[in-house]
């Protein structure tokens, strides 16, 4: 039996080396959210795990017409309610545990109105301390106390579908102890080295260029606008920036909600496959198209038969903001999308549970995709946590950003830097500055230690130190 005894969380202030811009927001700043769970066990042992996660501007909802300040509430709100539900709360293993939670929270949320992806955000950040603390207490890694059984995970009390499967068989026996960074192209990043105007005083690359010529990455992940023409130029740019660094890239194509219709999302797609300059480059390097339309509508069945046609021509569509649920991607697979994607703000379960539909799927015949995303997280916990489960589901590349925008550890404590750098030194090393930073080689990251350490992250940080979380103090770190 696993009971949580005890919840605390806290905040810490962030700021970018770059500004972010995706969709109607750009970060420049946000409060990162940290959240220690202790939990006791059937022995009696008392054993803390930690989370942690930022609170982005209009992602969770975007409402075009509110403040950034007046979304933190609703943000800080949904990860209080979580703590509260989870405290006290017992089930016999660390899966039970989570849907009991779930079940809660979403039930609170419909109650008020409260969107489900945004109250999975308090959810997730309590889950994934949990599962950190139990596999602490196990004295296990998380890959070996997932295949183990040791966690409960049980996806068929998801996915009525994986009924009388053997789920283990639907991953990897041991994870890759290396995997690919997709890089994020943003809205307004600096493609050629000569656009580049405020260069940080760091030794990290800026432009598109130099992090092609400096890491080597092979996977992009491009945000676009939804105007054809504008999309085309930028990419465009892109393959002739890959093919100047003798780079054949793959890529992901985020839509960002742009479209409201299906006729919409044909015209867009349809103009860049066919045209002369880049129609045949896109097509070969097309990996998915992510969420192109709005979540108000993306799961509407009219939808049906544009899905059908793209997916004769070849185009795997996929979602993501509306994965606001634990059966949310098996309605859109269900309607005619190839899948989805994991983020660790969703969910560790949700998205083991999908991981194993889609695969389940694809062995049927049927063509599915799952994907892994960013949301422009920091290390120690949360880049780490999302690399481990990633690599656990047998996903070959991962989205990865904050170590661009931001290219830093989260301040969760005044030695964190030397902690990451001495326990995982294949993940980690120090920079120029004396901070440390994630380590890149030939575009992928190397995540041996990480699988070995409880749940992504080796030493027991005290987080103390931070300021406890309110509104006020998650304001204040704006």
């Amino acid at each position: 039996m696993i009971t949580i005894t005890h919840v605390d969380l806290r905040v810490a202030p962030v700021r970018t080396r770059l500004p972010f811009r995706y969709g109607i927001a750009e970060m420049t700043g946000a409060p990162h959210v940290a959240v220690e769970v202790r939990i006791r066990d059937g022995q009696g042992r008392e054993v803390n795990g930690c989370a942690s996660e930022h609170l982005p501007p209009k992602w969770f909802t975007k409402n075009p017409h509110t403040s950034f300040s007046e979304d933190l509430a609703s943000m800080v709100e949904v990860v209080e309610k979580a703590a509260a539900l989870a405290s006290g709360l017992h089930a016999p293993d660390a899966f039970q545990l989570w849907r009991l939670l779930d079940s809660a929270q979403m039930q609170w949320a419909e109650m008020h109105g409260v969107p489900g992806l945004l109250a999975g955000l308090g959810t997730s950040l309590v889950e994934r301390a949990m599962i950190d603390a139990v596999c602490r207490a196990l004295g296990s890694p998380f890959p070996v106390a997932l295949r183990s059984g040791a966690l409960g995970f049980d996806p068929a009390k998801i996915h009525d579908e994986l009924e009388g499967i053997r789920w283990q068989a639907l991953f990897p026996d041991r994870p890759a102890t290396s995997i690919a960074l997709r890089h994020t192209v943003a809205l307004a990043d600096p493609l050629d080295a000569a656009d580049v105007e405020d260069r940080p005083g760091d030794d990290l690359p800026v432009s598109l260029e130099s992090v092609l010529v400096s890491h080597r990455v092979r996977y992009l992940k491009v945000k676009t606008t939804g105007d054809p023409v504008v999309d085309r130029d930028r990419l465009a740019t892109i393959f002739r920036l890959c093919e100047k660094a003798s780079i054949t890239p793959r890529l992901t194509i985020d839509g960002n909600e742009s479209m409201r219709d299906g006729d919409g999302l044909m015209s867009w797609i349809s103009t860049l496959l066919l045209d002369p300059g880049i129609g045949g480059s896109l097509r070969e390097s097309l990996v998915a198209v992510e969420q192109p339309l709005h979540r108000d509508v993306a799961l509407t069945t009219e939808l049906a038969a544009t899905l059908a046609t793209l997916a004769e021509e070849g185009v795997a569509v996929i979602v993501d903001e509306s994965d606001d649920d634990v059966h949310a991607v098996r309605r859109a697979m269900d309607l005619g999308y190839a899948g989805g994607t994991y983020k660790g703000c969703k969910g560790v379960f949700r998205g083991l549970a999908n991981a194993a539909l889609v695969t389940h799927r694809g062995r049927l015949g049927h063509r599915t995709l799952l994907t892994a995303e960013d949301l422009s997280t920091l290390p120690p916990l949360t880049v780490a946590q999302d690399l481990v489960v990633a690599a656990t589901m047998g996903l070959e590349h991962v989205e990865r950003n904050g170590q661009h925008y931001f290219g830093r550890m989260a301040p969760l404590s005044p030695d964190v830097d030397d902690l990451a750098v001495s326990a995982h030194p294949d993940l980690y090393q120090l920079g120029s500055d004396g901070r440390a930073q994630l380590r890149i080689s030939d575009g992928m990251f190397s995540i041996g230690s990480i699988l070995d350490a409880p749940f992504g992250f080796a030493p027991e940080l005290d987080i103390t130190g931070l300021q406890e979380l309110s509104i006020e103090s998650a304001r204040a770190a704006i």
